[in-house]
């Protein structure tokens, strides 16, 4: 469990650095890859979908760290997301017949590193403990507050002592 929470908190730090600075510096973290960012909106599209995607991905992973039992939701999105960005990545190569840069493969070789630490995490996680059915519990006779059921008991003859049974 110590190993999976640190893979997480590792994907905080890096995702909300990331997001940060996406957030914080969206010209010059486009410029970084290549992107030139010529109207506002797309400055703000920056923001919203490198900056607050990855800073939300990161406070889920941070949140998930908090509860074991929210672990192994957190790292199967995790491996889901590096795979699926791994993937788009090999794609776009295939399909634009481009080669990689430095940034590139570094993140291409980050995100399979990721991807791999947190699918060993999940599988050196302990398996859930599998729920047992809810056993009823017993009810115990219940009796109601009310006039009539006074009434019925104040007429019911005693049994111990007959003669002083009413007669109605």
């Amino acid at each position: 469990m110590l190993f999976a929470r640190i893979v997480l908190l590792v994907q905080v730090v890096v995702m909300g650095g990331v997001g940060l600075a996406y957030w914080l510096r969206p010209y010059e973290m486009a410029n970084l890859n290549g992107m030139l960012l010529m109207e506002a909106v797309s400055a703000s599209n920056t923001r919203v979908y490198y900056g607050g995607l990855q800073l939300g991905l990161a406070l889920f992973l941070l949140w998930s760290t908090r509860r074991p039992e929210r672990l192994r939701s957190a790292l199967v999105l995790l491996i889901t997301m590096q795979a699926a960005l791994v993937l788009a990545r090999l794609g776009s190569l295939w399909l634009d017949g481009g080669t990689l840069r430095n940034l590139d493969l570094g993140a291409l070789a980050y995100k399979v590193g990721s991807a791999l630490l947190a699918l060993l995490a999940l599988y050196r996680l302990k398996p859930a403990p599998a729920a047992e059915p809810p056993v009823p519990a017993t009810l115990a006779p219940v009796e109601f507050d009310d006039d009539f059921g006074r009434l019925q008991r104040r007429q019911e003859p005693t049994l111990d002592r007959p003669d002083q049974a009413r007669q109605d």
